[in-house]
């Protein structure tokens, strides 16, 4: 009796491990986004993870009222990639964009970084930019 009740409690223990993910998931990031090209445009990006998709709220301080494009791209700041995910233009300093059927933590598994644009007609001036990774407090 005594091994059964043993092999039943490891099965339930396994069980349940197996149910509980080892680390907790990311549900909220906060990206410092610094100015580029002499812009003087620095602010933040919130990243919140809501079900299945993230809301990235972009608050960049020194914006014009004209809209500028946005983006998560692949690599950082310093080595930009191809574009993964379009967000919303950022208008008078202010965008809000749900990013479909992704996680903070897959961002997080990759270099990724968020990239402001001077407008769609400058695409290639980078006004604007951070890294997405995990505050250091926090690896």
């Amino acid at each position: 009796m005594k091994r059964y009740t043993l092999f039943l409690m490891s099965l339930a223990f396994v069980a349940a491990s197996q149910l509980v993910p080892a680390g907790a998931a990311t549900s909220t990031l906060t990206v410092n986004m610094a100015a580029q090209n002499s812009s003087g445009e620095t602010g933040t990006a919130t990243l919140t993870q809501t079900g299945a998709d993230v809301t990235v709220v972009l608050d960049i301080k020194g914006a014009p009222a004209t809209a500028q494009p946005a983006h998560i791209h692949t690599g950082t700041c310093a080595n930009l990639g191809g574009v993964v995910y379009p967000l919303s233009n950022v208008t008078a300093g202010k965008s809000t964009t749900v990013v479909k059927n992704v996680t903070i933590d897959k961002l997080l598994g990759a270099s990724h970084a968020i990239n402001v644009h001077e407008s769609a007609a400058n695409i290639a001036h980078y006004v604007s930019c951070g890294n997405i990774a995990k505050p250091a407090s926090s690896m």
